[in-house]
């Protein structure tokens, strides 16, 4: 320990570096190898992307002549970045979404998924283990059991042509209140009830499309029930929008609807053999899970939402690993375990929807067909339409409950409906001012109903697993045992590193005073330190490991990936600083950049721990220069200069272009 300390003292007193470096015929900074495609093919790309300090290896190799898209996927797949396609000219770089993939994705999960079941028997089974484990995943049942049971807090009616409307706030867990409006009919006797948990629209549940297809369907003898989103409306007041994309958001919502349609089953109005869910967008997704969970729901609507390749893409719709269950699902399979009771899936041509007449639709025909009730499910699709919930979207909706449901088709008139100013619509005031005194203002008193440390374990569990598989898949070893073999060992030795990382904080090392120059240490020099102490065995066991089925070259790749291409790049600028760099200098900056990297493997954070350790090495290279009758320093400031020199150039001739 004292050892380590004192290099890291020693360096803190010497620490110099490069920011850039010339390009080689095997490496180029990312950026400038995006910038080669983008004029190579003549095509836009848009960034979403950090490039700063990523480095291709091979780059030139990477490229493609004959497809843009091949030299993109070569390229950003070494970051795990990847690329969606706008239109024939323009490119989106993106990192990797574990919630979103490609139609070709969704083709070949539902053809695997279909030949896991042929029949009633072996579907139903499957049935069981989704319901029984989406369940466990969403922790669902942990947040109904922490619930208080209170009734809602209920403003006065307002009566308008056909219709009312009320609001309410149920509270769900102590002091957080999910908040409403409910839509009724004002003709007597037992009402159809749909459940319309909102989506991403603008303006929440309080915009104009969502009011017209409430008071539309209430005109026709159906009682809807509007609720916000977690963190948004009177909720963003409790807990600010900032929650809404949380884990805690998938669990909450689902809980929110739940609740309701507990209170409202209890109210003499209802009928409890038409009960719906219809929301979209997000809130379509919520409709899957409702309907999946709740045997009380008869019907459902999910309207722009339902993909087998798309499971959405907000933290409150796929924040927990939901779709892990029982080997492997999607939203489309999950929708199934509602057959054979009625289902309209409403689709349009612009978005993730645009596959469901040939990929989602006919997998759900095939599951009603068990049942013997392929007229129980439809789709409406609109193809030239985009990701909204308009007018044609609602007679969608309209089409199918009418007949499901039995609703009163002469009043179905969207211009009888009023449309209200947000405040009607609100519980609590304009901003939340009403609320009452046990109510929630921060959402750190949500969590600590949740076990956060358990959820933020499963995703960071997830994280690590998808990213030892691509060390793994970037060898392309075509061996099975061999690749498992590789993967239990990188796995284990990434989560080693992790844990140990988390259990041992910076804050349990002093705040030593560098002797020489009487700074501080930093917060990233304490976090080494402290991640310095782990067992000597967590090193050895990955080399011991990689070496036993892995060639020497094989290995530094793994190397090179865990330390996302710093070798090479911390290389090249070396190169680029000395000039005229021998063979005996190159080699002894190779061993030391090596070392540098073996040991970097063991620490958790680039932009912080693993940087501090090249740190380490690079000093000692400077040192090493100028102990064999170099001038680091001069060295560094000509190579300085010059890169001054010839950015004013550069700036000089576009100017003269001008």
């Amino acid at each position: 320990m004292k050892k380590i300390l004192f290099s890291i003292l020693f360096v803190l007193g010497s620490v110099s570096g490069f920011s850039q470096s010339y390009e080689t015929q095997f490496a180029k900074p990312l950026n400038k190898v995006l910038d080669g495609i983008s004029e190579l093919f003549n095509v836009r790309l848009k960034y979403d992307i950090d490039t700063v300090g990523k480095v291709v290896t091979y780059a030139d190799f990477r490229i493609r002549s004959y497809s843009v898209e091949e030299s993109l996927n070569n390229v950003l797949s070494l970051f795990d970045y990847k690329f969606t396609k706008q239109d024939d000219k323009t490119y989106k770089l993106k990192p990797y979404e574990y919630m979103r993939r490609t139609p070709e994705d969704g083709t070949k999960l539902l053809a695997y998924l279909n030949s896991m079941y042929q029949d009633t028997v072996s579907w139903n089974a499957r049935k069981a283990c989704l319901k029984k484990e989406v369940r466990e995943l969403l922790k669902i049942d942990e947040a109904l059991a922490k619930r208080v049971k209170a009734q809602p807090i209920l403003s006065k009616i307002r009566k308008y042509n056909g219709y009312s409307v009320q609001n309410f706030a149920q509270e769900t867990l102590p002091g957080l209140y999910v908040c409403g409006s409910i839509y009724t009919p004002l003709s007597k006797g037992k009402h159809a009830l749909i459940l319309c948990p909102n989506g991403h629209w603008g303006g929440g549940r309080y915009n104009t499309d969502e009011q017209t297809r409430f008071g539309t369907l209430a005109r026709m003898d159906a009682v809807c029930v509007s609720y916000d989103l977690f963190g948004w409306g009177e909720s963003e007041y409790q807990v600010t929008m900032t929650a809404h994309r949380s884990s805690e958001a998938h669990i909450i919502q689902i809980m929110n609807g739940l609740t309701i349609l507990d209170y409202m089953m209890t109210r003499k109005d209802i009928d409890p053999k038409r009960v719906a869910a219809n929301g979209g967008s997000g809130g379509g997704s919520q409709v899957v899970l409702l309907s999946l969970l709740d045997d009380r729901f008869t019907a459902a609507c999910p309207t722009v939402n339902l993909s087998s390749h798309f499971d959405g893409g907000c933290p409150c719709e796929s924040g927990m690993p939901i779709q892990l269950a029982c080997g492997g699902t999607c939203n489309a399979e999950l929708m199934a375990t509602f057959a054979p009771k009625p289902l309209c899936v409403i689709s349009d041509g612009k978005d993730w929807t645009a596959s469901v007449p040939t990929l989602e639709y006919p997998y759900l025909q095939r599951i009603y067909g068990f049942y013997g009730a392929k007229n129980q499910v439809s789709n409406f699709h609109l193809p030239n339409e985009g990701h909204t919930f308009g007018e044609n979207k609602r007679k969608g909706v309209y089409q199918f409950f009418i007949p499901v449901f039995k609703l009163d088709s002469t009043k179905l008139d969207e211009s009888k409906v009023t449309i209200e100013p947000e405040v009607a619509m609100h519980s609590f005031g304009v901003k939340g001012e009403k609320m009452p005194a046990n109510a929630i203002r921060d959402f750190k008193e949500v969590e600590k109903y949740f076990d956060i440390k358990a959820n933020r374990q499963i995703n960071s569990d997830l994280e690590l697993e998808k990213r030892a598989h691509s060390f793994v898949d970037s060898l392309k070893l075509n061996d099975t045992e061999k690749e498992n073999r590789v993967y239990a060992v990188i796995r284990t030795h990434m989560k080693a590193v992790r844990d140990w990382h988390n259990e041992h904080p910076y804050t349990t090392i002093p705040k030593g005073i560098n002797p020489r120059t009487g700074e501080v240490l930093t917060d990233v020099y304490r976090d080494v330190i402290a991640c310095s102490a782990k067992p000597k065995s967590v090193h050895e066991n990955l080399m011991n490991g990689l070496r036993k089925d892995l060639t020497e070259a094989q290995v530094e790749k793994i190397l090179d990936l865990y330390t996302i291409g710093k070798f090479h790049f911390t290389l090249k600028g070396f190169k680029a600083i000395v000039p005229n760099m021998t063979e005996k200098e190159e080699a002894y900056v190779v061993d030391q950049l090596r070392l540098a990297r073996e040991e970097a493997v063991d620490y958790k954070t680039m932009k912080g721990e693993i940087s501090a350790i090249f740190e380490i090495y690079k000093d000692k290279c400077e040192k090493y220069f100028n102990d064999n009758g170099r001038n680091w320093h001069q060295m560094y400031k000509e190579y300085v200069n010059k890169l001054k020199a010839e950015k004013a150039a550069k700036k000089e001739t576009e100017t003269e272009k001008k």
